[in-house]
């Protein structure tokens, strides 16, 4: 008995002990997991603790240091991360990999191409990862690669890495990287055509108008038949592009019955880029979707008949009943219409009929400021020689919003007749004057109008440097950005003291912007100039406040049209959910925001609060880049550039790879995507709950 006691308090004690090494284990995991957000954060890895990290003998924190030069993309790192393709746990290989295809971006094509060859000859057969390393090699490789990577994989059909490769040519082709081989890998996985995935098809239509396409196009309308809306979505998108009076029919026929809203769209858009004139039938699917109750395809229909190549027509053409509706909507003289609706009547209306179209173009007194401003641009899209003066005599107007109309309007004006000097001179001194301005959408907006390449030389620099001086961070950051581009396009060297400076500033984007300036004004590489470590000019390790969040957070949208309920991931991005919650929390920053974007199968965004897409809340993120995808329902965070997050978010109606790897992914909704669908531009948030769901 007392043997067996003895026995007992043996196995108690050495279990205490192995319980206590595995907490201190797991506090020092924690620990360096957290300076390495801490140094993802800062931008700050040249103490040589993440270098270090990447050796850790504990897998979860190598995952996290390769996560870390994700977001860094720095690529002295790239012979460590080609490293961990080979190491034991195959979290970390594939978080290597997308470490690897975020870096590439950044190489030069030499730099590209001894990437490739060492990733495709001696790495691609030795990881486990190796499907995240076919796709990665999408987002940087070279046209060599993609003609190799079919050879080597695309060889047996279907073989074990077959889809991986499918997404890869789609990645390809969204940097225009083709090949005849990966156009022909792809078409062979339409047969039979209920096989054919999204992806492929995708792809398909992200490669456009080729050849080996057009061989198959008999077979590619079969797919009009098929049982996801997101092949026959994208089948839409492609039919756009190619040409061919057989695509025509499905294009209708998808216009008119397709069950899902999305399809619907693509395929009016598609229409309207076929060309609709002598096509009457085509017109008739456009006329009808015009008042249609989803609002969606309605501003589909009008945006085709606008992006069409229709002129003024007859009036006993089908076309001319096509133009008749579309002067209904852009009247709205009852009100009838959504404010959106009438602008984008008046815009198609400025693009087929030109000059007698300003008549729809006059914002009236006391018109929504969001109305005036889209109405003024569609007054210098339609030209004529009263478009100048109604657009100049709202460059006085107080509200950014309808300033910054009038000098799109402008832009668009002078691109309609680049040879009148009369026009050219109004608009330069229009611009000017605006730089004045203390708006960052207004400065912004000028300094891209004086970029154009009919005023650029024409523009005294010096009043562009001088309005540098006046912008201050982060609020101003778009500002420097459009300034820093129409300096390098004035090319004037008096501007480079002006642009160092700005070397020195803490914001990575600003400092970025003015070197890259600086080299189209010199030759020469200012960017190995820039400081390696900049204090960001916010930043926030409450830790203790993201340990007590759980890793999949609980949200929801109250809105005009219904709740959204989503949820959010800590790990893909934790700086910047913590950020979002204490806005949402301490502030009730979110409340009565309004959605200010609305693209039609693609995002609504909102979380503005200035309304107009120029607003944050007064300070900057950096962006948290992760292996999570654009899918339908996915939330993520809009920058304008890397490190220029704030508190805009977005939600995609259908997957965007696109967006993959460049802009921060924070969430997917789980119920409400019928109401994100319903959102309408200006539509108000109620309230946003992070970390509960009532």
């Amino acid at each position: 008995m007392l043997r067996f006691l003895a026995f007992f308090l043996l196995c108690s004690v050495a279990a205490t002990a192995q319980d206590a090494d595995q907490q201190r284990r797991a506090a020092e995991t924690r620990e360096k997991i957290e300076r390495l957000l801490r140094i993802q954060d800062l931008r700050t890895p040249h103490d040589g603790f993440l270098q270090g990290a990447i050796s850790d003998r504990e897998p979860l924190v190598r995952r996290r240091a390769c996560l870390a030069y994700a977001s860094l993309q720095d690529t002295s790192a790239l012979g460590q991360l080609v490293g961990c393709l080979a190491d034991p746990d195959t979290l970390v290989q594939q978080a290597a990999a997308f470490a690897i295809g975020q870096t590439g971006v950044a190489l030069s094509e030499a730099g590209r191409q001894r990437l490739e060859d060492d990733l495709l000859w001696k790495r691609l057969n030795e990881t486990s990862a190796r499907d995240r390393l076919i796709e990665e090699i999408g987002k940087f490789g070279t046209g060599e690669a993609l003609r190799q990577l079919v050879l080597r994989e695309g060889n047996i059909f279907p073989g074990p890495h077959t889809p991986a490769l499918q997404r890869s040519i789609g990645r390809f082709a969204i940097r225009s990287v083709v090949s005849d081989e990966g156009v022909r890998f792809l078409l062979h996985a339409i047969r039979p055509a209920d096989a054919a995935s999204w992806q492929v098809v995708y792809a398909l239509q992200r490669i456009g108008d080729h050849q080996e396409i057009r061989q198959e196009i008999d077979h590619l309308n079969l797919l009009r038949e098929h049982p996801d809306p997101l092949v026959r979505m994208n089948l839409a998108t492609l039919f756009g592009k190619v040409r061919m009076p057989q695509v025509l029919r499905t294009l209708q026929e998808l216009g008119l019955r397709d069950p899902d809203w999305r399809v619907r769209v693509n395929a009016l858009r598609a229409l309207g880029s076929q060309g609709l004139r002598g096509r009457d039938e085509s017109i008739d699917v456009v006329r009808r979707f015009l008042f249609d109750a989803q609002p969606n395809v309605a501003l589909a229909a009008i945006g085709a008949a606008g992006a069409s190549d229709l002129d003024q027509a007859p009036t006993d053409s089908a076309a001319a009943f096509l133009f008749d509706q579309l002067k209904l909507i852009a009247r709205n003289k009852a009100g009838t219409f959504h404010w959106r609706m009438q602008a984008e009547a008046a815009h198609a209306l400025a693009a087929v009929i030109g000059p007698s179209a300003l008549k729809f173009c006059r914002p009236a007194a006391g018109a929504w400021p969001g109305l005036a401003g889209e109405l003024l641009r569609a007054a210098g899209k339609a030209g004529g020689p009263d478009a100048l003066p109604l657009l100049a005599a709202h460059l006085q107007d107080e509200s950014p919003r309808i300033l910054c109309g009038a000098l799109d309007g402008m832009a668009a004006l002078l691109e309609r007749h680049p040879a009148d000097s009369g026009v050219a001179a109004e608009v330069l001194s229009g611009a000017i004057a605006a730089l004045r301005s203390s708006d960052v959408a207004v400065v912004s907006t000028a300094a891209s109008l004086l970029g154009q390449k009919r005023l650029v030389h024409l523009v005294p620099v010096a009043a562009l440097t001088g309005r540098l001086a006046g912008l201050r961070l982060p609020d101003d950051i778009e500002a420097f950005q459009g300034l820093c581009a129409t300096i390098g396009d004035v090319g004037d060297r008096t501007a480079a003291p002006a642009l160092l400076e700005l070397l020195e500033l803490p914001d990575p984007a600003v400092a970025r912007a003015a070197a890259d300036a600086l080299e189209r004004i010199t030759g020469a590489d200012y960017r190995p100039r820039i400081p390696r470590r900049t204090e960001p000019l916010y930043t926030d390790f409450d830790f203790a406040t993201l340990r007590a969040l759980p890793d999949t957070i609980p949200a929801t949208l109250e809105t005009a049209r219904g709740r959204i309920r989503l949820i959010l991931f800590k790990e893909a991005a934790p700086f910047t959910i913590m950020a979002l919650a204490k806005l949402a929390d301490q502030r009730g920053f979110f409340r009565g925001r309004t959605f200010h974007r609305v693209v039609p199968n693609f995002v609504i965004q909102g979380g503005d609060p200035r309304g107009d897409g120029w607003g944050g809340p007064g300070f900057t993120l950096r962006s948290e880049f992760s292996p999570l995808t654009y899918e339908t329902g996915t939330v993520g965070i809009a920058s304008a550039g890397k490190d220029t997050e704030g508190s805009q978010f977005f939600i995609t109606h259908s997957p965007q790879p696109h967006l993959d790897g460049r802009y921060t992914v924070i969430g997917r909704v789980i119920e409400g995507e019928d109401v994100v669908d319903q959102i309408q531009l200006d539509d108000r948030v109620y309230e946003f709950r992070i970390g509960q769901q009532e």
